[in-house]
């Protein structure tokens, strides 16, 4: 069975399947045979579909990077302003970093140190449609217009990249999703204008963000 003869549902369930045990345990400690079980199928019958471990995984990154654009974009589209669809988005991340085994991040960072287009393409993406956010929360007021957009976007992007080492760079008790809460919410307050600073505010949820941590 190639991948070609299979149905859009099939090939969803094993994306789906491949990316939870990612998740849940990291790239090495996912095996062909592991996905293979929890997919209730031979795994002569998974590599005829995928040819091996590395074809499966960047065809789960173009297929998850596909459906978080979508999701992403739906927050957009559902929020009253650019301020609202940033927290959006942030809460979002957020709950997916809670979820995450570290060290799926820690083969990330192995695995994109290779020098993988598609890896590198799909950040190049990520940075310009940030990008341009920031640039419309700008002329919208959201955002100060006295900033430097290239260097605060790039510092910002520097320091997410850095999250995937958070675990190592950080005391135990300190969690990914509290890095990730001062390193995004700190950016948004650097750069908000007054009238940015008092939306942030409004749709931070105040039970979940810390905010002592962050101002500390």
């Amino acid at each position: 069975m190639r991948k070609e003869e299979i149905s859009e549902e099939q090939f969803t369930k094993i994306m789906e399947e491949f990316m939870s045990s990612l998740m849940k345990h990291g790239l090495k400690a996912t095996t062909m045979d592991s996905v293979a079980a929890s997919l209730q199928m031979s795994k002569r019958t998974l590599y005829e579909i995928f040819g091996s471990k590395e074809e499966l995984f960047l065809e789960a990154q173009k297929y998850f990077h596909k459906k978080i654009g979508g999701r992403l974009a739906q927050m957009f589209n559902d929020s009253s302003n650019i301020m609202e669809g940033i927290v959006k988005c942030f809460l979002f991340h957020r709950d997916l970093i809670s979820r995450i085994n570290v060290e799926f991040l820690r083969d990330l960072e192995d695995y994109s140190g290779k020098g993988d287009l598609l890896t590198e393409t799909h950040r190049r993406q990520h940075y310009e449609n940030f990008y341009d956010v920031i640039k419309k929360g700008v002329e919208e007021g959201y955002f100060r217009e006295d900033i430097n957009l290239i260097v605060q976007c790039r510092m910002f992007a520097i320091q997410m990249e850095a999250l995937k080492r958070g675990e190592n760079l950080f005391p135990e008790d300190i969690s990914l999703t509290e890095i990730l809460d001062n390193v995004i919410i700190g950016f948004l307050r650097a750069i908000s204008s007054p009238k940015g600073l008092e939306e942030l505010e409004k749709y931070l949820p105040k039970q979940t963000i810390s905010k002592e941590k962050i101002e500390n």
